[in-house]
């Protein structure tokens, strides 16, 4: 009987609504991914279904090692705030096809919860409508923690990225020339196990466990936590930017962890800790930015070889460590400055390959390696056509 209720409560943990349509989207940004690359380059970059498989491991892993948090700390959410919570989840996800909301979805959300309750502790007359008093009994601590969950996850994913993972697009500058820039996109849901109080859930499904602490009853609930995020880069090494954003999660992280330590022991204190992390935010959004446009080269079309647009895994390309951005400058002893140049030069060995290429910062390099027989289109370079 223990078994079949274990069974039935991790199938309904698995098959979590919120769980099933971020793998749905996640399927369909895939295919836009193969669809815009077969346009622009004429070939898939990375036919893998990499996202799918990332997002179900991350789901897996880093779901178990939260809601082992969640439960050594006992976060106690109301089903109000988990229900509201969801429907903002729904939404940011659908429209993750298009932008990626999550950490403006999740900041202004746990904002609200947590400026809900500082108001209330500033002052006990405050007049607080009956649709808002379920967010009273969500301590800040709480938000706090779910916070560091997500920067915690966001911090694992970024370790297991490098340049293969960053998508092109390219586009016209207005010289004339055309111009790359690259993303990375990545996102899962992790199941949380979190406590709700009362007997909500168990009186629709009798086999759904509760438990009792100090008198109240507790429900087990599965919160589906989004954490997704993207990066962007256009006059920026890949190298730099993954580095960036680790320290800057790293910092948000401890930021969080203050937060969710004070939460619980000052609530009053958790307003003050939020706006800090938020202005921090913002702050490096705008930075970010106007160094973007100020500083650095552009991945630009070039007259004086040919750029390296991108590298496809497992190829001969990947083991002579091209990496995007570089521009091959001669190849087989042969100066090549078009991409119908560069496949002629390769003709003279059939079975080899030596290139002279100048990196993204602009220092010179010899790369070389057995290709395919007979076969220059599968070396694995994307370049302008």
């Amino acid at each position: 009987m223990i078994k079949m209720e274990l069974m039935a409560f991790l199938a309904l943990l698995i098959l979590n609504p919120i769980v099933l349509c971020g793998l749905i989207v996640v399927f369909l940004g895939y295919l836009r991914r193969i669809k815009h690359e077969r346009k622009h380059f004429r070939t898939a970059i990375n036919n893998d279904f990499f996202e799918g498989r990332y997002y179900i491991k991350n789901a897996l892993k880093l779901g178990f090692l939260s809601s082992v948090i969640t439960i050594l700390l006992g976060l106690e959410l109301t089903k109000q705030w988990i229900f509201v919570y969801m429907g903002i989840t729904f939404v940011g996800i659908v429209l993750s096809l298009y932008i990626d909301l999550n950490t403006v979805f999740l900041l202004i959300f746990t904002g609200s919860s947590i400026g809900i309750a500082g108001l209330q502790l500033f002052s006990d007359k405050l007049i607080v409508p009956t649709s808002l008093k379920s967010f009273l009994d969500v301590k800040p601590g709480t938000i706090f923690a779910i916070l560091v969950i997500f920067y915690l996850a966001k911090l694992l994913m970024l370790r297991g990225y490098h340049q293969d993972s960053f998508q092109p697009k390219i586009y016209n500058g207005k010289r004339g020339r055309r111009l790359i820039r690259y993303s990375l996109k990545d996102q899962t849901v992790l199941p949380l196990i979190v406590l709700v109080p009362g007997n909500y859930i168990h009186s629709l499904i009798s086999f759904w466990p509760v438990f009792s602490f100090g008198g109240q009853s507790f429900t087990l609930f599965v919160l589906p936590l989004w954490v997704s995020w993207t990066l962007r880069l256009w006059r920026n090494t890949v190298e730099s930017e993954l580095k960036n954003a680790k320290a800057n999660t790293q910092q948000e992280l401890i930021i969080a962890i203050v937060g969710t330590i004070l939460g619980f022991l000052i609530p009053i204190t958790g307003i003050f800790v939020f706006v800090i992390l938020l202005l921090l935010v913002i702050l490096r959004f705008i930075q970010r930015y106007a160094k973007m446009k100020r500083k650095g080269k552009w991945y630009a079309e070039t007259h004086d070889g040919i750029r390296v647009v991108a590298i496809q895994p497992e190829t001969p390309a990947a083991k002579m460590n091209l990496e995007i951005g570089d521009v091959i400058i001669m190849c087989n002893g042969v100066p090549v400055t078009t991409e119908s140049e560069f496949y002629e030069a390769l003709q003279r060995n059939s079975a080899y390959c030596k290139l002279k290429v100048r990196t993204y910062e602009g220092q010179l390099k010899l790369a070389e390696s057995a290709i395919f027989a007979n076969s220059p289109h599968e070396i694995g370079v994307i370049l302008f056509h």
